[in-house]
């Protein structure tokens, strides 16, 4: 069977979903390539920033945060990293030599102050040889983060500005600091935008217990990892049904499953940066790879027909299914007596020995925790 991996991105056809984020990662000709070369689609080009001081990284600049419950995996990745090293000039000089080099295509992108320098910087770029700009009202560790007032008017000045003296593709990377992406959304594709990208970083904080000062340089910094992929799948499930442009998936990616997940939830393609950051560019030929084997497996001809599949199944809290009741039931050919279920169930109904584990079902409330925290012999069973 041969599968299609295409997708249709405003106005570009992508040999795959994957597009090489704007990060350190990108942020040269020599990056840029290594991400092409790894399979990536396309390539967004580390952010050129108006404001100074956010060209300058400090040292070190990343901190992996391992925490959560024991026995369960939980990592955040912290970044200080800043901008773009250089001013405007430079900027489009990495455009026009990168354009020289790779066959993909390259979208700058730009993150101004002054609603002046949007046009200015625009204009540059695109001259320069950008295919497309991504524009983006918002950084995590920026004097001017954005909150839920002021963002969609600083956003759709910004496009503006930029629509107006540009002909290429113009999209805009969205924060989750908003009371609701899904209205500024629609706002934003009726002012012109070709695209969503949902979302920038989160700001985040972590402070060492031992010194009693926040780490990362005593500061605010950009926060993600593989727990922010539920909420901006949230976000992109329910703004899907309402916009007509496509929207591009970032933050949290891991493996494949998370690429098809974003696609499932209403994304046209998926931005990867912090999983490069961790385990190298030759992750992404890999995660193709992994696609086009689950295509084949699920008899789907093109991965453009899961784009939205899941969002489309989304149901309102009023229409989930109360109609049954379930309690909890130990296959005990399969129980290896861990222990892991013991003292879990706050309805007293798992009796555990080493010898056997009961579940009392009149006590069960059917919650399903259990079958979560044991994996292995517990399931759930209609009453």
């Amino acid at each position: 069977m041969n599968v299609n991996l295409q997708v249709d991105f405003a106005g570009f056809k992508l040999k795959n979903p994957i597009i090489a984020a704007s990060a350190g990662t990108t942020k040269d000709t020599e990056h840029a390539c290594k991400a092409e070369d790894a399979g990536c689609s396309a390539v967004i080009l580390k952010s050129i920033q108006e404001e100074i001081v956010n060209r300058y990284n400090p040292f070190p600049r990343f901190a992996v945060i391992r925490n959560g419950i024991s026995g369960f995996n939980s990592v955040s990745f912290m970044s200080y990293e800043q901008a773009f090293e250089g001013d405007i000039d430079k900027y489009a000089e990495t455009i026009l030599q990168t354009k020289r080099k790779i066959s993909v295509p390259l979208i700058a992108s730009l993150n101004c102050v002054n609603q002046e320098t949007w046009a200015k910087y625009a204009v540059i770029a695109e001259q320069a040889g950008a295919d497309a700009i991504e524009i983006v009202p918002s950084c995590p560790v920026g004097a001017f983060v954005r909150d839920a007032e002021d963002f969609y008017p600083i956003a759709a000045n910004a496009l503006k500005s930029v629509k107006d003296v540009t002909k290429i593709p113009i999209g805009i990377k969205l924060t989750q600091q908003m009371s609701n992406p899904i209205v500024c959304s629609m706002k934003l594709e009726k002012d012109g935008a070709d695209w969503l990208t949902m979302f920038n970083r989160t700001p985040g904080l972590q402070i060492d217990i031992d010194s009693m000062a926040p780490i990362m340089h005593k500061g605010i910094c950009g926060h993600g990892g593989p727990w922010v992929v539920q909420s901006v799948m949230r976000w992109i499930a329910q703004t899907y049904p309402s916009v007509n442009i496509p929207i591009s998936a970032t933050g949290g990616v891991t493996r494949w499953e998370d690429v098809v997940r974003y696609l499932l939830s209403g994304a046209n393609n998926v931005q990867i940066a912090s999983l490069i950051y961790m385990k190298g560019y030759s992750v992404i030929n890999g995660m193709i790879t992994s696609l086009e084997e689950y295509l084949e497996k699920q008899k789907v001809n093109s991965i453009s027909e899961l784009v939205g599949k899941a969002a489309n199944e989304l149901l309102h809290l009023s229409e989930a299914d109360r109609s049954y009741r379930y309690y909890a039931k130990v296959d005990l050919d399969k129980c290896i007596s861990c222990g892991k279920c013991k003292d879990i169930c706050i309805y007293n109904a798992i009796r555990f020995s080493k010898d056997n584990t009961e579940i009392d079902s009149d006590l069960c409330d059917g919650c399903g925790l259990c079958e979560q925290i044991c994996n292995r012999a517990i399931f759930m069973n209609k009453k």
